[in-house]
C-alpha cells in the first residue's frame, strides 16, 4: 500500500514536469484535450495520483470501475489486517497507519475525498485507449476522454483468472471471499496458492461447522507470507483444512467437484467454490495502445 501510493505521487510528479508549468493554466477545447491527466483505477495509487494532480493544480479525470475507492483493498475479506507503512498523502500529510483494518482503513480514505473535494467517477471503466495528436482518447460505456497524459493505476488485480472447467458458471462459484460467516456448516473448495488463497481458507477454517479444502496446483506454496503458511500448517496438523497439493479441478457439479490429483481424480463434497487464481490485465488492450511487455517465466 505504502509502495503503491508512493509511486501514485512520483507518477504525477513526473507528468507535471514533463508537460511544464503551463499545463495546468492551459485551456481545455481547441487549445488542447479536456486534461492534463487521465488517472485509470482508484487504489492507493491512484488516490495518491489524483490528491498529486490537485496540488500541483492539473485538470485531471479520475475513473474506478468499482462502485467504491480502494481497488484490491476494496476486496479483502471483512475485518482482514492491511500491513502497510506510514505514507505522505499531497494535501492531506502523513498517513500513520501499520496494522490497519480494510474497514477503518478504506474509511480514512472516504474521509480524505471528502475533504479535499477529490473528484472521481465510480462504475466506469476503460475500454480503450488510444493516441490523437499530442495526447490520448480514453474510451468508456460513458463516452470519450481526451488528455495529454495517461496514468494506468490498475494494480495487477485485473479481471479474476477462471479455472474453465464445466460447471464454473453456477451460483455457487465466486472469485473472493468477503464473509467467511456466509459459509458456516458448509463444504468450501478454496483454488490457489498464493496468499489471498491461504487466508481465505484460514479465515473459513475458523468458522463453526465449515469443512475446506484448498486445492493448488504445484507442489508447494512457495511464494506466500510465512505466517499464513504456518497458520496452514497448523490448522492442516489439526484436521481443520484439508490440503490437496499438485491438483486441479477437473468440473464442478451439483453437490459436489472432482479433482485430478496425485492419487488419482476425487470427488469431495461442495457447497462452495472460492477461486483465487489471480487476475488477468487487459494485456491485448494496453499493446495495442503502444506499451510493450517483455514477459519473463521461471527465473
Amino acid at each position: 500500500i505504502r509502495k503503491a501510493a508512493e509511486q501514485g505521487r512520483q507518477a504525477m510528479e513526473a507528468i507535471r514536469k514533463r508537460r511544464g508549468a503551463r499545463a495546468a493554466e492551459a485551456a481545455p477545447g481547441r487549445d488542447g484535450p479536456e486534461y492534463d491527466v487521465i488517472i485509470v483505477g482508484c487504489g492507493p495509487a491512484g488516490l495518491s495520483a489524483g490528491l498529486a494532480a490537485m496540488e500541483h493544480r492539473l485538470r485531471y479525470l479520475l475513473l474506478e470501475q468499482e462502485p467504491s475507492l480502494g481497488g484490491a483493498v476494496f476486496h479483502y475479506p471483512r475485518h482482514k489486517v492491511a500491513m502497510t507503512s506510514p505514507v505522505k498523502l499531497a494535501l492531506v500529510g502523513t498517513m500513520r497507519f501499520t496494522d490497519v483494518r480494510k474497514e477503518k482503513l478504506l474509511e480514512f480514505w472516504q474521509g480524505v475525498v471528502q475533504r479535499t473535494g477529490l473528484q472521481i467517477r465510480f462504475g466506469e471503466c476503460m475500454e480503450n485507449i488510444s493516441r490523437e495528436g499530442d495526447g490520448f482518447v480514453v474510451t468508456t460505456p460513458r463516452g470519450s476522454h481526451r488528455g495529454r497524459s495517461v496514468l494506468l493505476a490498475m494494480g495487477r488485480r485485473g479481471t479474476p483468472r477462471k479455472l474453465e472447467v464445466p460447471g464454473e458458471d453456477g451460483s455457487q462459484v465466486v472469485y473472493r471471499l468477503i464473509d467467511p460467516a456466509q459459509y458456516d456448516g458448509q463444504a468450501v473448495l478454496v483454488v490457489g496458492g498464493g496468499d489471498s488463497a491461504l487466508e481465505a481458507a484460514i479465515a473459513l477454517a475458523e468458522r463453526p461447522g465449515t469443512a475446506v479444502t484448498l486445492s493448488y496446483r504445484s507442489a508447494a506454496f512457495s511464494r506466500v507470507k510465512a505466517r499464513n503458511r504456518e497458520s496452514l500448517a497448523a490448522l492442516r496438523a489439526q484436521g481443520r483444512v484439508a490440503v490437496e497439493l499438485e491438483s486441479n479441478v477437473l468440473a464442478i457439479e451439483s453437490g459436489r467437484v472432482r479433482l485430478s490429483t496425485t492419487e488419482g481424480e476425487k470427488a469431495l463434497r461442495n457447497d462452495a467454490v472460492i477461486v483465487c487464481a489471480g487476475g488477468q490485465l487487459p494485456i491485448g488492450l494496453l499493446q495495442r495502445a503502444g506499451v510493450a511487455f517483455d514477459t519473463h517465466r521461471g527465473a
